[in-house]
């Protein structure tokens, strides 16, 4: 007779989920310049934040989207999926390639009215010539793929 397993404990996840926004328009990248609270330095980054309870990926980086850039759209693909053990978060790459409306700075819901801004600038940038961004890894990979469409991963979103 077969030894009885124990029944497993379900993992309770240890991570954050969040989404960033790589917009692409006439060939270029759009950023976000940020201040860190901890540092007080500048960096750029991709458009995005954290996913709430009970949203999906394409609704959390619609939303963040249009918080973030007043810009709205449909995703295409999946870019990247990349975890931060170090910050417990999992973060999800999402290309929008059409995209409506004007590109404004927006806000940030989940920064506190009495703190100074963290979003600082908005600018489109070519793929030959980008700041350094966070994640740094991500911005390498397109460089050097030449196009997201090669490091795209659309078989892994659904948009229906």
């Amino acid at each position: 007779m077969p030894k009885a397993r124990p029944t497993p404990t379900p993992v309770q996840p240890a991570f954050r989920l969040c989404v960033r926004c790589l917009c692409l328009r006439n060939g270029r990248l759009l950023l976000i310049r940020h201040v860190s609270q901890a540092t007080g330095r500048d960096f750029w980054a991709l458009p995005g934040g954290l996913v709430e309870k009970g949203e999906s990926l394409v609704d959390a980086a619609q939303r963040e989207l249009a918080e973030e850039t007043g810009l709205h759209g449909t995703p295409t693909s999946i870019a990247a999926i990349q975890e931060f053990p170090e910050n417990a978060l999992l973060e999800v790459v999402i290309v929008f390639s059409k995209l409506k409306g004007t590109a404004r700075l927006g806000y940030d819901p989940e920064q506190p009215p009495d703190q100074p801004k963290r979003m600082r600038e908005l600018r489109w940038f070519p793929r030959t010539a980008l700041p350094p961004v966070k994640p740094v890894s991500l911005i390498k990979r397109i460089a050097a793929a030449g196009s997201v469409d090669r490091i795209a991963l659309p078989h892994l979103l659904s948009c229906d």
